[in-house]
């Protein structure tokens, strides 16, 4: 339940449920000001790669065709026509994205946050197996049947059963499972923000994990564009933000 549905349950008065309501949005729409600059940081997934890790446009466009002619791209792009209205889940360019970033980095350790129907964690799961090395941590905490995932589907349900061998899913809120699992994992090389996308998780999960990056890790965050969190943590520690396809990132 939502903090303004709590707030609503225990206020009567018109007056004070219109007034919870007012400062609900007034907060929210304090932290998104800034959202309008992300324009000036989104990039095609050419210039932007090239930007972020120095790879010129003719390998981009050869491992884009290398996902391109993977069955799991046919997987995402029916699962998507599957979902139909259902908003979960990353489109085809931001699961290509993940694909060749993971393919360049060839990460030993990948963690994400938020895992759905499992679109970006098959996505990495696919570079990984292509680049023969490499394991993918997924935390989830829950599922909407019917809202984000269909109906009769499990966390996960878009990835293929030969890919799971890397693929370890930990359910639980991020906020306490994320310290003990970067505790025990040391560094890691890849993280991904695609959990509750709300300025307040957002911000924290940045902080939590970016001390376990190493230098040339990848910070990645889906849907950067709702708030302000990842713009305002871009300045904090002093990185300019690069944003292809919905996903902004930026390179420790």
């Amino acid at each position: 339940m939502s903090n303004l549905k709590l707030k609503l349950r225990y206020i009567r008065h018109p007056y004070l449920i219109w007034r919870a309501v007012i400062k609900h949005y007034e907060w929210m729409f304090s932290k998104c000001v800034r959202v309008g600059e992300y324009e000036k940081y989104t990039y095609s997934m050419e210039n932007g790669s090239r930007r972020l890790l120095g790879v010129d446009a003719n390998r981009i466009r050869d491992l884009k065709a290398q996902f391109y002619s993977k069955e799991l791209c046919k997987r995402v792009y029916e699962a998507r026509e599957f979902l139909g209205r259902f908003s979960g889940g990353m489109g085809k360019d931001a699961c290509t994205f993940l694909y060749i970033l993971c393919r360049i980095l060839k990460p030993r350790i990948a963690v994400e946050t938020g895992v759905a129907s499992g679109f970006s964690s098959a996505s990495i799961l696919q570079a990984l197996e292509d680049n023969q090395a490499g394991e993918h941590y997924s935390i989830g905490l829950h599922y909407r049947e019917g809202v984000t995932i269909p109906v009769g589907k499990e966390l996960g349900w878009v990835i293929p059963e030969h890919l799971k061998h890397r693929w370890r899913l930990i359910l639980g809120e991020s906020f306490r499972v994320l310290p003990r699992l970067l505790k025990e994992l040391g560094t890691i090389d890849i993280f991904l923000h695609d959990s509750r996308h709300t300025y307040r998780t957002m911000m924290k999960e940045y902080t939590i994990v970016w001390p376990y990056l190493p230098r040339g890790a990848l910070l990645l965050s889906h849907d950067v564009e709702l708030n302000d969190a990842f713009f305002d943590f871009c300045d904090k520690v002093g990185y300019p933000p690069v944003v292809i396809s919905g996903i902004g990132a930026i390179v420790k």
